[in-house]
């Protein structure tokens, strides 16, 4: 019996019960060992006494809330149509709808989001557990009871569907047909709503096959930097702390969700009970520090080391990425005060070696943004649907550490034209980039930008406007920036040696050409000179010899 449910709770006297399942069945028997205890509805616990407001602390659910309350208000919304008495849609003529796709990673607040808007819509919510739902008939089971007990005005919600109806679903071809009966029945009974729960809906198109039933979809992405500093103040409202730097608890929080931050600020308010003292910040990273981030199983984005300091030349390439990226990044406003979007994605295009990946470790560094780097045959699988897979779990890491920039190198690879192919991979990646690119409220603070070599080979939606819609390309080096790229090397140069002279010498290299030939007129002075501590122009001369016996780059004089 659970300890915490005494039978003084209920009034005395003889306590009706209900069985709610039998594992295994068909049959039980109550004995000893049988769990009872009492069957609260989450919606009830945010029903408040009148005048309790002001006198309660903040609970789970309060916290798990903070900065989604825009979405409680847009479901509640959705759901007070839904399971209004008088059947509205039906009264004014509108097509039949069950209820709401919701998405979000576990965490993130999906079931106190549908509890919130269900009880300010007026609505109870009943949880349709699926952890247990091993077979076809137990699914099947439990929609029916739903939908023949459900008591109106109800919410039915499903969560973490994708379990059993997703891609790697146990029987997903028969929860497809079991969901479409379920939406079916939900729809024709008035006062009855549902909400479909899932990590991604992405893995549900197939079974959903884009239902009439269900035409809208809710988002919640992992928390990005604002987020998770709302999170936190939330948390720790009624803690008693110092002086706490909500900023750097949330740059530090990256791939944490919801449930994560929680789990660090119980974590550390362990020394506040203990009678250390007010809860301070450097606990509050240390509880961070041992947490593992239910978001961030793979590594989560870097943060550059250098800026567009250690850039050279690329001043109008430079001055362009601060408009598109750092400004929406860290000054947003400006861009809504005229009414404008900036761009979602930017191509980088131009030779091998011109610094493409440089400028954007560079750009993310200007921004403060997280960066993630993807090679773009890195991502492609010939198992049929693991490419697809693996771009929609690179965006979702780019998002757990928002803001970031997600970077596909050799973009050409991964999305070319498609039709061109011998193998179907290439078209169904090119795909999923375009849903992902096409989610555009759904990224959040996420920019996308790719670098390729030859502009021609990529697939034409992906140029387009909320793709890569911004192009930039990045040529072979003039003498000023050849110049300019000499002058920021690390590598100590001797009197002797003229960079003038030198950037005129080398025309035609790209700027990975100039690094190698450097570090290789480097070697030549370690060769002349184990305890060298400069290049000197002999060096260069001789590395210059070597490269132009190597390379058809250069452009005689």
């Amino acid at each position: 019996v659970d300890p915490s449910y005494a039978p003084g709770d209920h009034g005395g006297g003889p306590l009706a019960a209900g069985v709610l399942e039998v594992i295994p069945g068909p049959a039980g028997l109550v004995g000893a060992a049988t769990m009872v205890g009492p069957r609260r509805e989450r919606e009830e616990a945010l029903r408040l006494p009148e005048g309790a407001a002001a006198e309660r602390g903040p609970t789970t659910a309060d916290a798990l809330l903070a900065g989604l309350e825009a979405d409680v208000e847009t479901l509640s919304g959705w759901l007070r149509l839904l399971t209004s008495p008088e059947d509205l849609p039906a009264a004014w003529g509108l097509p039949r709808v069950a209820g709401v796709m919701l998405e979000g990673p576990a965490g993130c607040g999906k079931s106190e989001l549908v509890a919130a808007a269900a009880a300010r819509a007026g609505a109870r919510v009943e949880e349709i557990p699926l952890e247990l739902v091993f077979k076809a008939e137990r699914l099947l089971d439990l929609l029916e009871r739903a939908v023949r007990t459900g008591q109106p005005p109800v919410v039915l919600f499903l969560d973490r569907l994708d379990a059993v109806a997703g891609d790697d679903g146990l029987f997903r071809t028969q929860a497809a047909a079991i969901l479409r009966w379920f939406l079916d029945a939900v729809a024709g009974k008035p006062g009855t709503a549902c909400v479909l729960g899932a990590g991604s809906a992405a893995g549900l198109e197939a079974a959903l096959a884009g239902s009439p039933l269900l035409p809208r979809r809710l988002s919640i992405p992992p928390p990005d930097l604002e987020r998770r500093r709302l999170l936190f103040t939330a948390a720790l409202r009624r803690v008693p702390a110092g002086e706490i730097d909500f900023d750097t608890l949330a740059a530090r929080s990256a791939g944490f969700s919801g449930a994560d931050i929680l789990s660090a600020v119980v974590h550390a308010s362990a020394m506040v009970a203990a009678g250390k003292g007010p809860l301070t910040t450097t606990a509050l990273l240390e509880a961070i520090a041992g947490t593992t981030p239910s978001l961030g199983s793979v590594p989560t984005g870097e943060m550059p080391a250098h800026g567009f300091d250690r850039v050279a030349d690329l001043e109008e390439v430079k001055q362009r990425l601060i408009e598109a990226v750092v400004w929406p990044l860290t000054d947003p406003e400006r861009f809504s005060r005229l009414g404008i979007t900036p761009p979602r994605g930017l191509l980088l295009y131009g030779p091998p070696g011109t610094g493409k990946t440089f400028v954007v470790r560079a750009l993310a560094h200007e921004a403060g943004a997280a960066f993630f780097s993807v090679k773009g045959a890195e991502l492609l699988d010939k198992y049929v649907g693991e490419s697809e897979r693996a771009v929609r779990e690179v965006f979702a890491r780019a998002r757990a550490a928002a803001p970031s920039l997600l970077f596909f190198d050799e973009v050409d690879a991964l999305c070319p034209v498609r039709g061109r192919s011998t193998t179907t991979v290439t078209d169904t990646v090119v795909a999923a980039m375009l849903t992902e690119m096409d989610g555009i409220a759904e990224r959040g603070k996420v920019v996308v930008i790719g670098a390729t070599n030859r502009i021609d080979l990529i697939d034409p939606a992906l140029l387009r406007a909320g793709r890569f819609e911004a192009h930039l390309e990045l040529a072979l080096p003039n003498a000023v920036a050849r110049r300019a790229l000499l002058s920021l090397a690390d590598v100590p140069f001797a009197a002797d040696v003229d960079l003038d002279a030198l950037a005129e010498q080398t025309d035609g290299l790209s700027f990975a050409d100039l690094t190698g030939l450097l570090r290789e007129a480097a070697l030549e002075a370690l060769r002349r000179d184990p305890k060298a501590i400069k290049v000197g122009r002999a060096e260069i001369a001789r590395a210059l010899e070597r490269a132009r016996s190597h390379s058809g780059r250069f452009v005689e004089g």
